[in-house]
């Protein structure tokens, strides 16, 4: 003949243990998933300098803000999407360029200038692949901004889900329910706070990710060299012809 009562009994503990390990598991996951964003992060930071030292090269070129933004608009860039560096300049090129007028040497370290950010600006963004060292003929993908940006967002829903629907009080409330015998004894003892929103949820309560305040750079998308080289070439001209002092100055600064 069935025990009814010990086969409820075990049916009680089987849905307690599915319900413990799929509180903990997913809680552990999400643990797991924001140390992991942290460590990308960090190994990120590298792209951050040398995207702000190519930014400092070309906007040193530009001789100042306000023509930089000009530079940008003229391509159809918007300025506000273009991390503008206080860093000084670094020289990304061996030499600077040959040419036979000064105007034609500005145009070229421009262009040069220009390449190397937008070069740098599409791995910061899209990243690059490169050979896995563990498995012969398969491409790994670099870590970059938008791949950050999405696992950002799928990390604080799964941080919504759990603070909404796996609740440590409401989870306690549904384990307990289960025991209703025992459930009507702590509550008339005076049972520790369980409704929703107690203490327990906002000690246990995960934070979500601030994305803006890791400090990553916001940058366009940026067009190759050879779909911008007119506007380039006759935006230069017209600085050179204005600020042609300026100019060799800026020049000079990248030789040291």
């Amino acid at each position: 003949m069935v025990d009814f009562e010990d086969f409820a009994d075990q049916l009680q503990q089987e849905v307690v243990t599915d319900m413990a390990e799929s509180y903990f598991g997913d809680r552990k996951n999400l643990d797991d998933m924001m140390s992991a964003f942290a460590n990308m992060v960090e190994e990120f930071r590298h792209m951050v300098l040398k995207l702000s030292r190519a930014s400092a090269t070309l906007h040193h070129l530009l001789l100042d803000r306000e023509t930089a933004k000009s530079f940008f608009i003229a391509l159809d860039i918007v300025p506000s999407c273009i991390p503008f560096s206080d860093d000084p300049p670094r020289l990304l090129l061996d030499s600077l360029p040959f040419a036979f007028t000064g105007a034609g040497r500005y145009q070229k370290c421009v262009f040069r200038a220009f390449s190397m950010f937008q070069k740098v600006a599409d791995e910061y963004l899209n990243g690059v692949y490169y050979d896995d060292p563990e498995f012969k003929g398969r491409k790994r993908l670099t870590v970059h901004y938008l791949r950050l940006k999405a696992l950002c967002d799928h990390i604080n829903e799964e941080v919504e889900r759990i603070n909404s629907n796996m609740s440590p009080s409401g989870t306690l409330r549904y384990i307990k329910e289960m025991n209703p015998v025992r459930a009507k004894q702590e509550k008339l003892i005076g049972d520790t706070c369980l409704s929703e929103g107690c203490t327990i949820d906002k000690e246990l309560a995960f934070s979500p990710i601030d994305f803006d305040a890791l400090g990553l750079p916001v940058v366009q998308d940026l067009p190759p060299l050879y779909k911008v080289k007119g506007v380039i070439s006759e935006f230069c001209k017209e600085v050179y012809s204005l600020r042609k002092d300026a100019v060799h100055k800026a020049m000079d600064d990248l030789r040291d």
